[in-house]
């Protein structure tokens, strides 16, 4: 066993020696290994030599270096274009946040319609002016949408209405909804045709927003379902596309303690309006707030309305009175008038828009949200108003709009306004009904 160890140390020596030696004294190294006298003297040699032999092998060592060096180089560049990077991403990031990523989340989620939306993702990419509009042409509010509502700007500052289209279609409707909240029936491709039908321009789909833990899952698209919306939408603005302007919209929760999950939510696409919705029938909202007398809840109801206003999160407010239908025998608006009131006034300083709702005639309590008295009262605010179907059929897509119309006129309204990229057209009220009656009969 001692003779194969020494034969080992040999072998090793031999090794290292040839790999140490690359000069042209690697004969005379080789003759001390021979001897076994020389060994001990290579013990202590080794040691010391192989130190000054080091540095000189650190020489070769760059050998493998560049390898190391190589990648310590590449990241060197990639810091380099970082910077270059970072100066190109900071004027680009207004119209980046909205457009791309809706695009490419819809292409990703369309999984849960195996047929109908995957042709459509495919149109998403090349028809992407749809998300890009208000991008592209308002990138300010886009990039600050919560800001928007707080200082004002599109309220004071609207738009200029666009022209009537060749069958003289001119207004939209505002409110309507899609199968992903249960609760809603017909494809949008049905509700467009029905919008045709009624003589608008367009219509934008507020469906009902997804919530965080659970929040009354039964009525609203899940968070897995968003991205399907959004190619829902998409998929019918391609379809109708030249016959009428579909745009795309949501109907945004206000429940207080979920400002900052809706905040995030308003980023995740590029809406041309979001409108705000205070509803009293959630369990979660009920279990919170129905305390005390039906009156008490109902002026929690109107507080929490003004509020929705002063958080600035949203373009205009739902069915405004919707309230009415806790209790439909006890409502009594006298009641509640002086809460009104004040709520109105809140409402009006912040320059945030109403809705006048038509689906209300088909409610417990059968009358327009809001009735003609609040109505009224909202006038003499000048408080903006939209109309709306609050359609969950395709069939009743701008239904009643013509009577809405004429309420309007009858509580002292000269302008009707839409939403486009978050800011407001007002038209005169006068020329819609005009435009409505001229385009139904243009495509009747």
């Amino acid at each position: 066993m001692s003779k194969t160890k020494p034969t080992k140390k040999k072998a090793a020596q031999g090794k290292a020696k040839p790999i140490a030696s690359k000069s042209k004294k690697s004969a005379a190294a080789k003759k001390p290994a021979s001897k076994p006298v020389p060994k001990k003297k290579l013990k202590s040699a080794p040691v010391k030599k192989p130190l000054p032999k080091k540095p000189v092998k650190k020489a070769s060592p760059p050998k493998s270096a560049p390898k190391k060096k190589a990648p310590a180089a590449k990241p060197v560049a990639k810091k380099s274009v970082g910077k270059a990077a970072l100066k190109k991403v900071k004027p680009a990031l207004a119209p980046a946040k909205p457009t791309p990523k809706p695009i490419a989340s819809a292409k990703t989620t369309t999984q849960t319609k195996p047929v109908a939306v995957s042709a459509p993702v495919a149109k998403v990419a090349k028809t992407a002016p749809f998300i890009v509009t208000a991008s592209k042409t308002a990138p300010a509010p886009v990039s600050a949408a919560v800001e928007a509502p707080i200082t004002k700007k599109s309220p004071a500052q609207p738009l200029v209405a666009a022209g009537p289209t060749k069958s003289g279609a001119l207004f939209y409707d505002s409110h309507m909804h899609t199968p992903l909240c249960k609760h809603a029936w017909g494809e949008p491709e049905e509700y467009a045709q029905q919008a045709v039908k009624a003589g608008l321009k367009g219509i934008i789909f507020t469906c009902h927003c997804p919530m965080p833990n659970g929040f009354w899952p039964s009525v609203r698209m899940s968070e897995s379902e968003f991205d399907t919306y959004v190619a829902l939408v998409q998929r019918a603005a391609n379809a109708f596309k030249g016959k009428l302007d579909i745009r795309l919209g949501i109907e945004s929760e206000y429940y207080p303690g979920c400002e900052e999950y809706i905040t995030s939510l308003h980023q995740r696409a590029d809406f041309h309006y979001v409108l705000g919705a205070v509803h009293w029938q959630a369990k979660e909202y009920l279990n919170k707030f129905e305390t005390g007398t039906i009156e008490n809840f109902r002026r929690t109801y109107f507080d929490h309305l003004a509020k929705s206003a002063e958080s600035g999160l949203y373009d205009c407010l739902a069915h405004p009175d919707l309230v009415k239908n806790y209790h439909p025998d006890s409502w009594c608006f006298a009641i509640v008038k002086n809460t009104v009131t004040t709520a109105l006034d809140r409402i009006a300083a912040t320059g945030v828009a109403m809705e006048l709702n038509t689906s209300g005639l088909n409610k417990s309590y059968s009358e327009m949200n809001p009735g003609l008295e609040m109505l009224r009262m909202m006038a003499d605010r000048k408080i903006p108003i939209v109309v709306g179907s609050d359609s969950h059929r395709a069939v009743r897509v701008g239904e009643h709009f013509v009577t809405a119309l004429n309420h309007l006129t009858e509580v002292g309204y000269e302008k009707v306004s839409y939403f486009l990229n978050r800011q407001r057209i007002d038209l005169k009220i006068s020329d819609v009904l005009a435009s409505l009656k001229k385009a139904a009969d243009h495509n009747a």
